[in-house]
């Protein structure tokens, strides 16, 4: 990679998706991502006054549902009575617009990526995307082995998904592989779909072999279950439709499986134990105060293995047993949905959210030594889930038009099943199997696999 050839518009598309996954910190109290987003989106509305180098004009279908989701959120805010909660950390008004602007970036990602198509064929441009994810992936591993190596550790200046300090020496628990972001989840949803992308590299250059190790350990680092399994079920479904579709099979699929878990296993020796911490030390209104007593299933017992094979593989085990309600927070989210009446229109993005938030704590309220004792108290709450997300702001209009945006974007794929094609479907399957587990809202990952559908397609 020759980093003085690099166009500027090149650049400025590789800064944001770089302070993208820079989730964990502020820049003057701006959270990086949101300064990503900000940047796309100057690069977009450049381009639209002073008319430069491309007009975008793929996927109509998604412009138009993206406008539907965009005048439900704004006219159902109009008229929105609820408060939000004790810790919120914006104004509704604030909340609201975020939720606009990062609809914005998303489709100004997939303009993005191209407009610098123009000056980057496609390989060039996944090698590029690849390369922040190793740099990211890099940043990741230094911050697990500083407690390793007893060396100072990254300075995080943006509150928990909690909205208070980030508790990465949690009591009771084993070191997670947070990296650059506020959970270890959300760098290992943020890294997963770039292992497609590297493997796809991999065809002609075997140097791509090796790099993946770097993304992949710290993938498996973070012991997410979302992450791991959801990047092992896609190259299987994978290898299956190509299979079925080419009458052939290609054993180059599995090779990521076959890393993942031997990478698994060596990861076992690589477990740090915190020490039980001080109850002064917690989070405020913390439901456990630091009493290791309470992890007492196995569900817990697994989650908090010294063992990263038991941490990740146990648990699907115990899940996959226990059926849906063992999805703790899918389990709310059901009964949520189930008690409202069916949404046609929704309520639009955002105030969805608030509305879940005060029947999610009383859903979630336990007893602990005589006194209430809530999951998410005072916290604006996550579906963790993007089709409920869509369902309940855009309603079943809104679900089941991205749903046929979605089908059609797999469809290009399979009737055209070349190589590219083969790891852009395992990349876009990745990102909407996590969709169903952790991430509720449309990431910079979904747009650039967007992108990169639809200048393939528009090539050929």
């Amino acid at each position: 990679m020759k980093i003085k050839n690099i166009n500027p518009i090149v650049t400025i598309f590789i800064i944001s998706i770089f302070l993208e996954g820079l989730d964990a910190f502020s820049i003057y109290s701006i959270p990086a991502p949101w300064l990503g987003v900000i940047l796309i989106l100057g690069l977009f509305i450049f381009n639209y006054f002073f008319g430069y180098d491309y007009a975008f004009d793929e996927l109509p279908s998604l412009k138009i549902w993206l406008f539907y989701i965009f005048s439900i959120t704004v006219i159902r805010a109009l008229s929105f009575d609820n408060t939000l909660p004790e810790y919120a950390t914006t104004t509704f008004t604030q909340y609201i617009s975020l939720r606009l602007l990062k609809l914005f970036g998303f489709i100004a990602v997939i303009w993005a990526v191209h407009l610098i198509s123009n000056h980057l064929n496609i390989e060039k441009i996944i090698e590029y995307l690849v390369y922040v994810g190793v740099i990211i992936s890099l940043l990741s591993l230094y911050s697990y082995f500083s407690y390793f190596l007893e060396i100072p550790d990254f300075t995080r200046s943006r509150p928990g998904s909690g909205g208070w300090t980030q508790p990465i020496k949690r009591a009771c628990s084993v070191l997670r592989n947070y990296g650059t972001f506020r959970e270890p989840s959300f760098l290992a949803v943020w890294l997963a779909p770039t292992v497609p992308l590297t493997f796809f590299l991999a065809r002609k250059n075997r140097y791509w072999y090796f790099v993946s190790i770097v993304p992949l350990f710290s993938i498996v680092l973070t012991r997410s279950l979302t992450g791991v399994i959801s990047v092992i079920f896609a190259f299987l479904i994978a290898s299956l439709v190509w299979t079925i579709r080419n009458k052939s099979f290609n054993l180059n699929i599995l090779i990521p499986i076959l890393m993942i878990l031997i990478i698994s296993f060596l990861g076992n020796s690589l477990s740090y134990k915190f020490p039980a911490l001080d109850p002064s030390m917690c989070p405020p209104e913390s439901v456990d105060k630091c009493n290791c007593s309470l992890y007492d299933n196995k569900l817990d017992e697994a989650k908090n293995s010294e063992s990263i094979t038991k941490s990740i593989f146990t648990r699907l085990t115990l899940i996959s047993s226990g059926g849906i309600d063992a999805f703790e927070n899918i389990s709310f989210l059901i009964n949520h949905i189930s008690s409202e009446n069916i949404k046609i229109i929704g309520d639009g993005l955002g105030a969805s959210n608030i509305d879940y938030t005060y029947k999610f704590e009383e859903m979630s309220k336990q007893e602990k030594d005589g006194e209430a004792a809530y999951r998410n108290p005072g916290q604006i709450v996550s579906f963790n889930n993007l089709y409920a997300n869509i369902y309940l702001s855009g309603g079943l209009i809104g679900l089941f038009w991205f749903l046929s945006i979605i089908f059609k974007l797999f469809k290009r794929l399979v009737n055209n099943f070349n190589d590219l094609n083969l790891y852009l479907f395992i990349n876009l399957l990745i990102i909407l199997l996590m969709y169903f587990f952790q991430a509720e809202e449309l990431s910079f990952s979904l747009a650039i696999s967007i992108g990169l559908i639809t200048l393939n397609d528009k090539n050929e």
